[in-house]
């Protein structure tokens, strides 16, 4: 994989990081200015176009070119998050919540409209935190190792040994894919999200920055074929599992 994808430590996540701080961070700073400047129009506006700009990135990311292949390193292969799609989604949370402030305060009447708004704007503020934690834990990271596999999410990590695996990832439902866990004594998870029966771990395919189907077939292939499994984290191994996967 090119280096200037998105993923790891490298230029893609400092700029997913910029993208942030210049919409989501103007955006958290101006709702209490919608807030207290609720009947001018000038701080809604620039909250829309914020808005606006975050679709704008959101598009682009799912009209990227994700590459069909992992970053290769010693017993591992790589496939690392896409933190521009996870800064675009961070990023436009704080809009939304600026506008619903902007439009649901009144000092004379609440009625049952205006809680409806807030109890909205409530849950907006929700996805703002946890979009924000997704990119700050990189969610999306898939490791495959000769062993098992390392899946991260956003308030978990799960380590799951290929032996631990009951079956293949399921078909895909909006870029998640399902590994069944025949035996959970034996995935290792961290983080709050930890469970200690586990029926199934979830793959964040539409987070990744490699092609999701690649992902899906390469965890399908080392699931049916173990003997190709002591190969990862070799380029001989990479090859082989390309030529093997459907293009």
């Amino acid at each position: 994989m090119s280096q200037s994808a998105d993923g790891e430590d490298n230029l893609g996540r400092r700029n997913a990081w910029l993208y942030y701080l210049l919409v989501g961070g103007i955006a958290i700073v101006l709702v209490p200015v919608n807030v207290a400047l609720h009947d001018q129009l000038w701080p809604q506006l620039l909250a829309l176009v914020l808005l606006l700009v975050s679709i704008g990135g959101l598009v682009y990311s799912g009209r990227r070119h994700k590459p069909r292949t992992f970053w290769i390193r010693p017993g591992e292969f790589v496939a690392p998050p896409s933190y521009f799609r996870l800064a675009v989604n961070a990023a436009g949370m704080p809009p939304i919540v600026g506008l619903l402030c902007g439009t649901i305060y009144d000092d004379d009447d609440w009625g049952v409209f205006t809680w409806m708004v807030f109890a909205v704007t409530l849950g907006f503020v929700y996805l703002a935190g946890y979009y924000l934690t997704e990119l700050i834990r990189g969610t999306g990271r898939l490791i495959l190792r000769p062993d098992g596999l390392t899946v991260v999410d956003a308030t978990t990590t799960h380590d799951v040994p290929w032996a631990a695996i009951m079956s293949g990832p399921l078909p895909t439902v909006f870029g998640v894919g399902r590994l069944g866990i025949l035996w959970p004594e034996l995935v290792t998870s961290r983080g709050i999200g930890r469970k200690k029966n586990l029926q199934r771990v979830q793959l964040q395919l539409q987070s990744s920055a490699v092609h999701r189907e690649f992902l899906h077939d390469a965890v399908n292939h080392y699931l049916n074929h173990p003997e190709d499994r002591l190969t990862i984290g070799t380029a001989a191994g990479l090859e082989h599992l390309i030529e093997v996967l459907p293009a």
